[in-house]
């Protein structure tokens, strides 16, 4: 028997329409037994905070999908902010919990954070929450940051900072301490104002390179006890270098790695005599500075470094009496490409 074109040709029609109907029928069962997560709010305003408090809040979740939910990582927008799990693994139809918790110390102002949450949810496999907070001050610090220009071996150096309120708080300054060693503090009552006045100085006996740190100051404040001033600085001699080490970090075999170490010279008459490098599979380039103060140092990783960690050193050479010498620690680690 013959069959009409026509008619083999609506036959197909139809059995293809059925398949596709099935198949989709199939795909949206198999969509269907996968975890869902859905948050019941996925950002948190915490209003007005006095720098230094902290505050928490809890946004719930559950699992709307057929499968169990797996919570991979959470992870925070910056180290101000914490993020506690009620657990990791939530059945279908269950609930649970994250816990973020936002430390003011480090702002003031409008601040906004975010926490991303990454899970096994196929639709939405990474979840962004954000909290905001409008950061206040009862006692501010003037200058906001203590900064010591390049101060000589043996010297030292004074800076101040006025420490008052912006409310009606009669102030009272409990202690002040530094988390260095190398800074002396003192602090007085102002006799014009409600306030105080703290005297910041380098040891004479501090020692060559760059230092950092915070200046706590102890308050009667209720709302803000603590004010956090950070410092910053660097005790030279005739020439200084930066960075005082020199890391490669990881490494892949057969390729090429260049870092830099920046050579200041305070003292005009003092030149830059030679380099040395260990070991002999790294090189060195030097970029002068035609008005010797700021040179520059390449420092090349060689293609056929060994497999494995290594270590040396770049040895520079000077005319200075003080320091004839500058030794720079090098190390990395070399992994097969």
């Amino acid at each position: 028997m013959k069959l009409n074109p026509a008619c083999l040709f609506l036959c197909c029609l139809i059995t293809l329409t059925s398949w596709g109907m099935g198949g989709n029928s199939f795909l949206s069962a198999a969509a269907k037994e996968a975890p869902h997560i859905v948050f019941e709010d996925d950002s948190h305003d915490f209003g007005d905070l006095y720098k230094g408090e902290k505050a928490s809040h809890r946004f719930t979740f559950s699992n709307e999908g057929s499968d169990d939910l797996v919570i991979q990582n959470v992870k925070t927008s910056c180290g101000c902010t914490a993020a506690a799990l009620s657990q990791s693994s939530i059945p279908p139809g269950t609930k649970a919990e994250i816990e973020v918790t936002l430390s003011t110390n480090a702002f003031r102002g409008n601040v906004s954070k975010t926490v991303t949450v990454s899970s096994n949810d196929p639709e939405k496999p990474h979840y962004v929450l954000t909290i905001e907070a409008n950061v206040l001050e009862e006692v501010v610090a003037e200058p906001r940051h203590v900064w010591f220009d390049p101060v000589k071996l043996g010297q030292s150096a004074t800076r101040e900072v006025d420490i008052k309120p912006v409310t009606e708080l009669k102030l009272k300054i409990t202690k002040v301490r530094a988390t260095s060693s190398l800074l002396k503090l003192r602090y007085k009552k102002k006799d014009d104002e409600n306030g105080y006045r703290v005297t910041v100085s380098t040891k004479k006996d501090a020692p060559l390179g760059r230092f950092a740190g915070d200046i706590q100051v102890f308050t009667n404040s209720k709302r803000q006890s603590v004010v956090v001033i950070p410092f910053s600085g660097e005790i030279i001699s005739d020439v200084s270098v930066f960075p005082a080490k020199v890391s490669y970090g990881v490494v892949h075999k057969g390729e090429e790695a260049v870092r830099q170490i920046l050579i200041t010279v305070y003292k005009k008459d003092v030149k830059l005599k030679k380099f040395d490098v260990k070991p002999d599979y790294l090189s060195l380039h030097l970029i002068p500075d035609s008005n010797n103060y700021l040179h520059r140092l390449e420092i090349t990783l060689g293609k056929d470094v060994p497999v494995g960690r290594f270590e040396g050193n770049v040895t520079i050479h000077t005319t200075s009496n003080d320091q004839p010498l500058l030794t720079i620690p090098i190390y990395g680690v070399v992994r097969e490409g």
